[in-house]
């Protein structure tokens, strides 16, 4: 069971950002990830705040998706895999052992690379879950409704509710995808690399709704596209080797790098 401090907005977490009030939703404290023999993640520690957008960027391999799984304890799942130091939701360890992952789940949602709505209807994609923590019919008519219409989607199938969510394009199926995850209603949305294999008006419509959604969740989002990344996210994060080489605003990381090895792989001579 997740504490009921999780569910709250603690005033510990009070930080100043550019003159402006704003709260540390999620932190990483000295993180760092094993797979087997291998130092994956090492010692990273970056805080999240409450309605932004951080990027992480860098080259193939370089542990920004292996740092994300670990804020739904998706590592969890893989054999070998040793996670330790702190990630902290407002104020609370999700790698305590106490945390129940799945219900962590229920307020840290993911969406994956490629779209993976499952074999059912549009309505059962978004209701699956809801239906197992008892949502009644007409909480999951309404959380369907809800979820759509923040991702667009709502007009476009309104009336084909009850048919497979397959025949969708990919563009259509990723924000189902994306409506799926946020019909649980979570803190936290998780993005990796989302719009990887979509056309590029598909990829401009996710990061359009990105941008409207941050103002209800806050969002981490994984990306090989740096472009993207200036584009959509008020922080950014460069990864390399499972280290973490420099974090910071979006505008600063882009125009005035702190670290070459930051600059190097911006203009290209690196990555």
């Amino acid at each position: 069971m997740v504490p009921t401090k999780f569910k709250v907005q603690t005033q510990k977490s009070k930080v100043r950002i550019n003159s402006e009030s704003s709260f540390v939703q999620l932190e990483t404290k000295k993180l760092n990830v094993y797979y087997g023999d291998k130092h994956a993640v090492k010692d990273v520690s970056l805080p999240f705040y409450k309605n932004t957008v951080t990027a992480f960027i860098g080259p193939s391999g370089c542990g920004k998706s292996t740092v994300l799984r670990c804020f739904n304890r998706m590592n969890d799942t893989v054999p070998g895999a040793r996670v330790t130091g702190e990630i902290l939701i407002e104020d609370v360890n999700i790698n305590d052992p106490a945390i129940n992952a799945i219900n962590l789940r229920r307020h840290v949602g993911m969406v994956f690379q490629r779209p993976n709505p499952f074999a059912k209807s549009i309505f059962d994609n978004i209701t699956l879950a809801p239906r197992l923590y008892g949502a009644s019919k007409q909480d999951q008519e309404q959380m369907v409704e809800e979820s759509l219409k923040k991702v667009g989607l709502w007009d476009e199938v309104k009336d084909r509710l009850h048919q497979s969510a397959l025949a969708l394009s990919g563009g259509q199926q990723q924000r189902l995808c994306i409506a799926r995850a946020i019909a649980m209603k979570p803190k936290i949305l998780l993005l990796d690399e989302p719009t990887s294999a979509l056309d590029p008006i598909s990829t401009a419509k996710i990061e359009e709704l990105v941008q409207e959604l941050k103002e209800e969740f806050t969002i981490v989002i994984v990306t090989h596209n740096m472009q993207q990344a200036a584009r959509i996210s008020d922080y950014t994060a460069y990864f390399y080797m499972g280290d973490l080489i420099e974090w910071s605003p979006t505008e600063q990381l882009f125009t005035r790098p702190k670290r070459k090895e930051t600059e190097d792989y911006l203009t290209g001579r690196f990555g």
